[in-house]
């Protein structure tokens, strides 16, 4: 029974994590896009060390409990996202094509006149 949780959490994860990778990975300067890889790794410790504190805290008589304020903490995650979001504007890369070859030409291809 503990089979359907598992794969929609796992799907879940996948889903985020491939999207904000790439997102990250895609707005970041090419200077920090390293940077960018290793924060977003370092999110993930941060909430595997929250689940960590309060599992062994014992803070709550039930796990029902536990689950509802983790909810209550992705709600209020979920509500500083959504603000980010909406503050958002896209970084947008301009790249010079740079067709300067030399005076070196391909002679492997036949020009359309011909």
């Amino acid at each position: 029974w503990l089979l359907p949780q598992i794969f929609v959490i796992t799907v879940g994860e996948i889903m985020f994590s491939v999207t904000g990778l790439e997102f990250s990975y895609s707005q970041a300067p090419e200077s920090m896009k390293s940077v960018l890889q290793a924060a977003w790794l370092l999110t993930t410790a941060f909430g595997n060390v929250i689940v960590i504190l309060v599992a062994e805290a014992k803070a709550f008589d039930d796990r029902a409990s536990e689950f509802f304020m983790f909810a209550c903490l992705m709600l209020v995650d979920m509500a500083i996202f959504m603000f980010l979001a909406w503050r958002y504007t896209p970084r947008v890369v301009k790249r010079e094509v740079d067709m300067n070859m030399n005076g070196v030409t391909n002679k492997n291809f036949r020009r359309d006149s011909d």
